[in-house]
Parts: C-alpha cells; structure tokens; sequence
C-alpha cells in the first residue's frame, strides 16, 4: 500500500473537519463577538437576560479551539456589554451608557467614555478611519461617532431601535439596520456617507425587513443582517443578504435568537451568537451563499 494515501486521507478529513460547522457552548447569553487571531472575543450579557440592567454579571469571553477558554477575560465590572470591536490590541466594547477599551495584552480597563444621563442602551459598533468608533443607541435611536483619542462625540443620525451598524471605508457608505417601531419586526436597512457632514440616512432601496440585529459586509456588493423575526418566542431565525448593485434581498433560515454576527475574513467563517441557547455557531463562508 501506497504510503502516502493515509496521509493524503487524513489531509483531506483534516480539511473537512476546519470547515465544517462548529458550535462552541458554555456561554452565558452571548451577544456580540469578534475574532482575534486564532480565537473570538465574546460579550456576554448574564444570567439574566436584561439588556439594559446595571447589575454587573456581564463579561467578556474568550474562545480557541472550539471551546470556551475564559468565562471573564478582563477582570472589569460589566453590566450588560454588547457590541465588539478591536483596534490594535485595543478592545472595545459598548456597555449600556458606557463605551469602554481594554488592552487585550495587559488585561487592564484603559478607555472609559462615560455616557451616564445621554445614553439609553447603546448597542452595536463598528471602526471608521482606523481610528474612530461608530455606536448605535437601540433605545435613544442615536446614531453616534466616537473619538476615543480625545473623547468627542457627535450624532450622525436617529433611526428608531437602530441596531447592526456597518462602514465601506471604499464608498464612505455607513450603514445602520433596526429592529422596528418596539421592535416588531418591520425594520429596514438605512444608508448615508459618513464623511459628507450634511448627509441624512435614507432606506437603500428594496431594504429587507426584519428585527435585525448584526450587520456585516461580505464584500464589496453584499451586506449580511441576522434577522431575529420576532423577540416574542421566537422559534427561527434568519441571515439576509441585501445585494447592493441588483438592490434584493435573499436569505435562509437559520436558529432563533441570531445576535451581533461577525466574519472571521482570516479563516473565512461567519460567527453568529445564539443568544437564547447560550452558543456561538462558526459556520463556513463557502458554499453558505451559493448565490454569492
């Protein structure tokens, strides 16, 4: 026998076992999540699901290797911590009235924006110019830019529960997607340039419709929202695809409660938290959307 067919099928299974599908469990109500080198960074609201209670069992995870590593990766007092962003070795994190950055190195708190009195919920947020934060607010509907070198903040908008939020650096095209008039499902995905200092947010054309919570752009004509249905016992989930050059919208169903998704560009996998079963799913980009 030919020595090098074993080692040749163990390629192989090797190969397919990296692609397939991974859930990681033993996480506490997963929200957001963003990858760092071979492993993600988790937000996890608590044991209690309560997006908007300062009751300090929020905490940011870690996971590599297909499990969970560290429950609580920074030793910090966190309330209900949602969206995930990193730049440099600088994490940051929103956290109900509170835009906070840890050194990913040292472990230690060194950015706190407090938004204590202004702020309702703030929620998802996204990098543009390397060097600046946008925010949403779901229960103030602000959309805000965030400078965390000096502090300064401005508001870019206001979409009712607005939510996934998303910036092409190529087309300075900032896009934010809501969940709906109290979260009833009927949101849309808004647009407008984040540099052209008069611009309003409009709805692009054919926006889908949905709760939507995460936001990400696949490339450079496709956008990808996780789509709860309802927040009323939801029994299924969705992820759709807005084609920005034919302007339609085509999706597949996935778990209930899918949250702040995320893409691991490095290994070419999309994160998606489940948050009411407690998991993060790590599904391949290849072949998830044949049409793309």
């Amino acid at each position: 026998m030919n020595k090098s067919i074993p080692l040749l099928m163990a390629g192989i299974l090797a190969a397919t076992v990296s692609l397939a599908q991974q859930t990681i469990t033993g996480l506490v109500t997963p929200e957001s999540v963003v990858a760092w080198k071979d492993g993600y960074f988790v937000s996890q609201i608590g044991p209690k699901l309560d997006a908007a209670a300062k009751d300090g069992d929020g905490s940011i995870a870690f996971v590599k290797a297909g499990k969970v590593q560290s429950l609580r990766y920074f030793n910090d007092t966190l309330n209900a911590p949602k969206g995930l962003v990193i730049i440099g070795h600088i994490l940051y994190v929103t956290d109900i009235d509170h835009l906070k950055g840890y050194d990913i190195n040292s472990r230690k708190k060194v950015f706190d924006l407090n938004l204590e009195g202004k702020a309702g919920v703030l929620n998802d947020i996204t990098t543009a110019h390397d060097s600046l934060l946008v925010v949403t607010d779901s229960f103030k509907g602000d959309v805000l830019l965030a400078d965390p070198r000096s502090g300064a903040i401005r508001q870019l908008g206001n979409l009712a529960t607005a939510n996934g939020v998303a910036y092409d650096e190529s087309t300075d095209e900032l896009y934010v997607c809501t969940m709906g008039p109290d979260m009833n499902g009927k949101g849309q995905l808004y647009h407008r340039r984040l540099d052209v200092i008069n611009d309003t947010f409009q709805p692009v054309k054919n926006s889908p419709s949905g709760l939507f919570d995460g936001l990400v752009q696949l490339d450079a004509t496709h956008l990808l929202l996780s789509d709860w249905i309802t927040v009323n016992r939801p029994t299924e989930g969705l992820l759709q695809v807005y084609d920005l050059r034919a302007q339609s919208v085509s999706s597949i169903k996935v778990k209930h409660s899918p949250a702040d998704i995320a893409l691991d560009r490095k290994h070419h996998r999309l994160l998606v938290p489940v948050m009411l079963d407690n998991t993060l799913e790590i599904r391949p980009l290849t072949g998830l959307f044949p049409r793309h």
